[in-house]
């Protein structure tokens, strides 16, 4: 995250002793690791806060969008007559008819 190396790090600890010096500087270290918890616990919320706002916008979106569509009424005719359906028994008179010929032909 912040591209902090080894000599960096090893640099920052000496000035923390020399600042600090030897007898406060375990409890400076956990005061700083405590702080930074908490801003990592807060910033983890937040995140976690603006997700649920967006899933929340999504689902008010999805929940909108059937109102958007056009009555189905409209679109299909309701009270027309259901077309026929078209003679099948035309087709297999054919077929039989067919097989009689292929056979008279052998």
């Amino acid at each position: 995250m912040f591209d902090i190396g080894f000599w960096e790090l090893l640099l920052i600890a000496v000035v923390a002793l020399i600042v600090v010096g030897p007898e406060k500087l375990p409890k400076v270290v956990r005061v700083c690791g405590l702080w930074i918890g908490r801003a990592n616990a807060s910033l983890q919320s937040v995140k976690n806060d603006i997700a649920k706002e967006l899933r929340a916008e999504e689902i008010k979106q999805a929940f909108k969008k059937p109102d958007d569509l056009p009555d189905l009424n409209e679109v299909i005719d309701i009270d027309a007559p259901a077309k026929t359906k078209p003679n099948l028994s035309n087709t297999t008179n054919t077929t039989s008819v067919d097989k009689k010929q292929a056979e008279d032909g052998k």
